[in-house]
């Protein structure tokens, strides 16, 4: 595909619809012309799962009644949170932090996967043609320049409009006993957590064994339907990828040695000799294969857009297969090549007939069988996950293994730390914990850079959140100094852009964060026909 940067035409139509989207807001209040704007609820996961959460919501509610509107903060258990969202669609507005999981290095998801109409994760009702037009565009993009100038115009826009409200970028604040583990490998967006870190810590005494600690509780060991960070995270430990994303950003030869673009829509796949899945079966070409036609039939969440561009697959040798894309398609490497579980044919192929159920994202997956350097033990659902180290992978962990322990609090998962009792966070840790934590011999808690964000996010189909300018007050009311340095502890920097500083090639350096100031947020609302009563409640324009 060519295309015609001369005319910017995404430009042109994003200057046209900013003029047309001006318009809209009056016709579709006019139900509600002069009534109060009506209450709604600020939805976020509960301090146990992540304390910082809850701390942001009530400032943003309470700055919420400083323009006379009534915002109740809504604190949840993390997974019902989720579900709310994702799969319920029903919430006014929520707070979420956006982890900087490896792939996401890559702009696909911070971009057109939440804000494409079509995108993944845009269970808001985000629908603005400039930004679908953009976002298909830096999809087949191949010109890693010409892509990235396409990237900043999509955040610029999503800036203006007001699509989302990122909080803060923060750090990943971990902490872990370093008078127990040798090997701690850092990488950018998941800090200690990282699968690099899994395969080089070593334990100094004991069984060999490192403790996690994590407070939500792993509900899905389905690699098929899985699209949580931290299913994600514990999968990958059990199944095995094509490529890997190194500590560094760069792309790591995995199970397959080689990941070849013959050209734009032409892909050559070379597996690596000697693999075998945890059960003793060989891994083949004929496995991976199958892994995508299986996932593109049952349409996985997570991988169906790439797996829709799949035109054609063939074996071309023992241990080799080439792909045809019916278009060309950037985001393959890192959101694709380096995400997908390769599962073994010989169990897959009779499920979910074998399994009694009748979607296979509804398989339980309970013993999960995979290549992958860990090999699974047990899951003891809401407690603990235990994985051994995998004797012949090629990358064989120098630990014996790992238990994922669910604690009920970031207080309860730093007290076992502090006795001792556990190795390492995998995810985050409350910013004040770690660091108390790291005033302790023996321990080390600091933050790690990250591409995540906290992100203060809009149900676009609903009420006032319809309209840009709200959008845009609302975003003024946000205490972003406050949260930074007093719930963050300083491990943040403030939020302007959905792609954070710290992913800085593709992060748009022009995007200032909106400062916080009600008399701005007031004059904005008036300007586009708001108003007050008496007692001080905001009401629609008309």
């Amino acid at each position: 595909m060519t295309i015609d940067y001369s005319k910017r035409s995404f430009l042109k139509a994003s200057t046209s619809l900013g003029v047309a989207a001006a318009t809209i807001p009056m016709a579709k209040f006019a139900w509600a012309a002069g009534k109060p704007v009506e209450p709604m609820n600020l939805l976020t996961s509960n301090a146990s799962f992540d304390p910082v959460r809850p701390e942001m919501g009530r400032l943003i509610a309470q700055a919420c009644k400083s323009i006379g509107w009534d915002v109740t903060l809504a604190a949840e258990d993390y997974n019902m949170g989720i579900n709310k969202v994702f799969q319920e669609k029903d919430f006014d507005m929520f707070i979420v932090r956006w982890t900087g999981r490896a792939n996401r290095v890559d702009p696909e998801t911070f971009t057109r996967m939440m804000f494409h109409t079509d995108g993944n994760y845009n269970k808001w009702g985000y629908n603005n043609s400039s930004i679908n037009e953009m976002g298909d565009m830096q999809q087949k993009e191949m010109d890693v320049e010409k892509r990235r100038t396409i990237v900043k115009a999509m955040q610029r826009k999503l800036y203006e409009d007001v699509a989302a409200s990122p909080i803060v970028h923060p750090s990943m604040t971990n902490a872990y006993r370093e008078d127990r583990l040798d090997g701690v490998v850092p990488q950018l967006g998941e800090g200690i957590g990282s699968l690099w870190t899994d395969l080089n810590m070593s334990v100094k005494s004991g069984d060999g064994y490192v403790r996690n600690g994590q407070t939500s509780a792993l509900k899905n060991l389905n690699p098929v339907s899985v699209t949580d960070s931290n299913e994600f995270k514990e999968l990958r430990t059990i199944y095995d990828r094509l490529i890997q994303v190194g500590p560094n950003g760069e792309l790591v030869p995995w199970a397959a040695t080689s990941v070849k673009a013959v050209d734009n829509t032409t892909i050559d796949i070379v597996l690596r000799d000697g693999m075998k899945f945890h059960d003793g079966n060989p891994v083949t070409i004929e496995d991976v294969k199958f892994t995508f036609e299986y996932y593109k039939k049952w349409k996985a969440p997570f991988f169906i857009s790439s797996l829709e561009k799949f035109e054609d697959m063939s074996i071309t040798g023992s241990n080799s297969m080439r792909i045809k894309l019916s278009e060309p398609h950037a985001p393959l490497m890192i959101n694709f090549f380096a995400q997908i579980f390769i599962i073994p044919q010989h169990i897959w192929k009779d499920i979910p007939e074998k399994a009694g159920v009748d979607d296979v994202l509804n398989f339980a997956n309970d013993n999960p069988i995979g290549s992958g350097p860990f090999r699974f033990d047990y899951w003891d659902r809401g407690k603990e996950l235990k994985v051994s180290a995998f004797d012949q992978h090629f990358a064989k962990p120098k630990c014996a293994g790992m238990i994922r322990i669910t604690y009920g609090s970031h207080d309860a998962m730093a007290a076992a730390i502090e006795a001792g009792e556990c190795d390492r966070t995998r995810y985050i840790l409350k910013p004040t914990l770690v660091q108390d934590l790291n005033k302790i011999n023996g321990i080390v808690g600091k933050g790690y850079a990250s591409h995540g964000w906290y992100g203060f996010m809009f149900n676009h189909t609903r009420g006032p959140l319809q309209d840009r300018a709200f959008r845009e007050a609302v975003d003024h009311l946000v205490p972003r100094d406050v949260i930074r340095e007093v719930i963050m502890s300083g491990f943040a920097t403030n939020g302007g852009s959905t792609i954070a500083p710290a992913n800085e090639y593709w992060h748009e350096a022009a995007i200032k964060p909106r400062a916080n100031n009600v008399k701005l947020a007031k004059d904005i609302l008036s300007k586009a026909g708001y108003s007050w009563d008496s007692s001080g409640t905001l009401h629609y324009p008309g």
